[in-house]
């Protein structure tokens, strides 16, 4: 099944163009990297995807419908410096959030919700610290209240928008052990990286783009020098780095 398909996507800043002519066709329970240079583009065409941004031209769906019709499988983790982290609320208070879509208007949550809420609490290992302030949490704690607030959502299409960065090696490990479960529950999960050298290990999925896109596929089909060159330019450095990896 086709979780996402964009079409033509279009995106530009002050009229230059941040990413253009975007064709994609996303299977479902893939596990699919975003990855090119620094200004490639990469959160600018997740935002683009999620309807966040103001397109120049094309169109995004999900399951062959609107985004507007289907919020409520969607679940989107932005970079953590997007989120203020001085705002007064504690753990418990910021994953309720991805029940909203599932609770009435004017309504308050159940104990549905509650038990919804803890139990993603206990999967990223942060039940204990529920009632913590979030601005007392460290950059691998904050992530993974992240993590718990999607799976509190549960949603069937995650995006996450650098979830590595600035995290310590056992919260890296816990974030992947955690894509490959949504995998196998037929979870469709996008994720902007910039590690190369992970790229082989965490994904099913390449998507490769510098603006355009540069190729899309399985990745040990797309992760090759050749591709790597025409992304980033033929950078020495990168190059040098990844010749390795991809042999």
């Amino acid at each position: 099944m086709i979780a996402i398909s964009a079409k033509n996507l279009t995106v530009s800043y002050n009229r230059k163009p941040a990413i253009k002519g975007i064709n994609l066709n996303i299977k479902s329970g893939r596990v699919i990297g975003i990855v090119g240079p620094n200004g490639a583009g990469k959160s600018t065409l997740m935002k683009a995807m999620l309807g966040l941004l103001p397109v120049d031209t094309g169109e995004v769906k999900f399951f062959d419908k609107p985004i507007d019709s289907c919020r409520k499988k969607i679940s989107y983790i932005p970079q953590r410096e997007q989120f203020d982290w001085d705002f007064p609320i504690n753990v418990t208070e910021l994953v309720m959030m991805g029940r909203y879509a599932h609770i009435a208007r004017f309504g308050f949550p159940n104990n549905n919700d509650k038990q919804i809420v803890n139990r993603a609490l206990e999967k990223v290992g942060m039940y204990d610290y529920r009632k913590r302030q979030i601005r007392f949490l460290s950059g691998g704690q904050q992530q993974r209240i992240f993590l718990a607030r999607s799976l509190a959502q549960e949603s069937e299409i995650y995006f996450m928008d650098e979830p590595f960065v600035g995290v310590d090696a056992k919260t890296e490990m816990a974030i992947f052990e955690l894509l490959k479960e949504l995998r196998e529950a037929g979870k469709t999960i996008l994720v902007v990286h910039h590690d190369l050298a992970k790229v082989k290990d965490y994904f099913d999925n390449l998507i490769l783009i510098n603006q355009t896109l540069i190729a899309y596929g399985e990745t040990n089909d797309i992760f090759t020098r050749e591709n790597i060159e025409r992304a980033y330019g033929g950078k020495l450095t990168i190059l040098q780095k990844t010749e390795e990896l991809v042999n």
